[in-house]
């Protein structure tokens, strides 16, 4: 087969897709039975997906090659984008240190579906508050939970909870656990201590750089002087009480 025969074959085999992905990674190949359908198969020769269509019957040929040539490229762009998510593990958040600005691939202010792609695994929706929705990974850990405001779906705090292994900790390994004499030694200047209405003490760490945008890391303790809970974020967030709490 001639280059220019190959080419033409090439431009046929794809019927118009209504999106173009971009993506990196081993181009799939694209097959089709014919120029009604266009089947995405990935390099293991799996198939991902089919459309339907075909070309405009009152386009010039100038135009309807041009738009097939676009399709074959929106082809081999879907395939590839799938691929590249399929193959995609899980980040594991069981040792990500936690910190003002987020955790591990995490970070304050991403979108929930920037987040879920961030760590490779779902964010389920669930009941909350007025302003915002404690939401858990997939997958786990247990006792992590992602704290979303419900007017625009960001991520604005990162929550531990009890019962969680010393690996989920602060950047400066402070844990579920850790003394309030070490809360206090590790953050030294940048903490302080606050009651409200008698209720248990929280411990506020608000490093004073500029880069950190003034969010803060809150520590619950209980009252044999241990961290019972923290949760990182943006300071009308950052409360260690759950969403929906009185």
């Amino acid at each position: 087969m001639t280059r220019s025969a190959r080419r033409k074959f090439l431009i046929i085999t794809c019927a118009p897709l209504l999106a173009v992905g971009l993506a990196v990674g081993v181009p799939p190949t694209a097959t089709a039975a014919s120029v009604d359908s266009c089947s995405l198969r990935t390099v293991d020769d799996q198939e991902i997906g089919r459309t339907v269509g075909a070309p405009d019957a009152d386009a010039d040929a100038t135009s309807t090659q041009a738009r097939l040539q676009l399709v074959g490229d929106s082809c081999r762009f879907m395939a590839r984008n799938r691929a590249e998510a399929a193959k995609r593990d899980p980040v594991d958040l069981s040792a990500q240190p936690i910190t003002v600005n987020g955790m591990g691939p995490l970070r304050i202010g991403m979108s929930r579906q920037a987040a879920e792609r961030a760590v490779g695994a779902r964010i389920p929706d669930g009941p909350g508050g007025p302003e915002c929705r404690d939401l858990s990974v997939e997958g786990g850990p247990q006792n992590l939970l992602l704290r979303f405001s419900n007017d625009d779906d960001r991520l604005v705090a990162i929550s531990v909870l009890s019962s969680t292994p010393a690996s989920l900790a602060t950047a400066s390994g402070v844990h579920v656990g850790s003394t309030r004499e070490d809360v206090l030694a590790t953050y030294d200047s940048e903490v302080t201590s606050r009651q409200v209405e008698g209720g248990p003490e929280e411990l506020v760490f608000a490093p004073r750089s500029a880069k950190f945008q003034g969010r803060i890391i809150t520590f619950l303790m209980n009252d044999d002087g241990t961290v019972a809970s923290f949760i990182a974020g943006e300071p009308s967030f950052a409360d260690p009480l759950p969403c929906g709490s009185d």
